[in-house]
């Protein structure tokens, strides 16, 4: 290829992209959680809470909405450029069993209600369901129902990533605005498997909202969204989008 003056023109190639943002049918389902919730609900036991994440909560959600319909929301991670990268990912939940669902989870709405764990009975025969006994397995906090009972408003959480020589856009959460006018997060997490980050009040994270806010001494939006830890040099920006 050659230029205006007839030299050869170097052909720029452009990078190699991926794109996790949200399918249509899982967009709609986020836009279909503005509105009335009539729970919130996660799977107790070890790795809801952690010491080292204060006020967070990993597990698979299930939101009930005001019409009944439950929408799971968990993760999905996808190797890419050495890497794993991860979006939101929001599914319908099949009507269960009279009460099974409720019994199993515990409930964010009512937090006497903290669902069951399996472990092995003392002859270690068999499994057997009882409530999580440990504080850290359960979420004891208050009631968010006079909060997430409506929620005024839903954005995305978009991460734009560059870096090796390669770009990627993933719909890394859900910003909600909450009956009160305050602020909850959800967030893909690429570890464990199949949960989400839920945060009742965003704390650090904040600044995924407010990208004009002060940053906070040794926290950044690459900290944050879990490529502190990556080797290769990349550059991480978020952006919000109404859904």
């Amino acid at each position: 290829m050659t230029g205006p003056d007839g030299t050869a023109a170097e052909l720029k190639m452009a990078p190699p992209h991926v794109d996790l943002t949200l399918p249509a049918d899982e967009g709609a389902l986020a836009a279909s959680l503005v509105g009335t919730w009539r729970d919130l609900l996660y799977v107790p036991g070890p790795g809801l809470t952690s010491p080292l994440d204060p006020g967070a909560y990993r597990s698979s959600l299930v939101v009930i909405r005001g019409d009944g319909v439950r929408i799971r929301v968990t993760s999905r991670v996808s190797p890419a450029f050495g890497a794993d990268l991860s979006r939101l990912a929001l599914e319908p939940v099949a009507p269960p069993r009279p009460g099974a669902l409720d019994q199993a989870l515990g409930s964010f709405f009512d937090p006497a209600r903290t669902g069951t764990i399996y472990a092995l009975t003392p002859d270690r025969g068999a499994g057997a369901a009882r409530p999580p006994d440990r504080a850290e397995w359960r979420y004891g906090g208050p009631s968010l129902t006079p909060r997430l009972a409506r929620v005024t408003r839903v954005r995305l959480v978009r991460e734009h990533g560059r870096g090796a020589g390669a770009e990627w856009t993933a719909d890394r959460g859900l910003a909600l605005t909450a009956a009160d006018g305050g602020e909850c997060l959800v967030l893909a997490v690429s570890e464990p498997a199949e949960v989400a980050l839920f945060l009742p009040v965003p704390g650090l994270y904040r600044a995924l909202l407010h990208g004009g806010a002060a940053p906070q001494p040794g926290v950044t939006v690459r900290d944050l969204l879990g490529h502190g830890e990556r080797d290769d040099e990349v550059e991480v920006t978020v952006t919000l989008h109404p859904v």
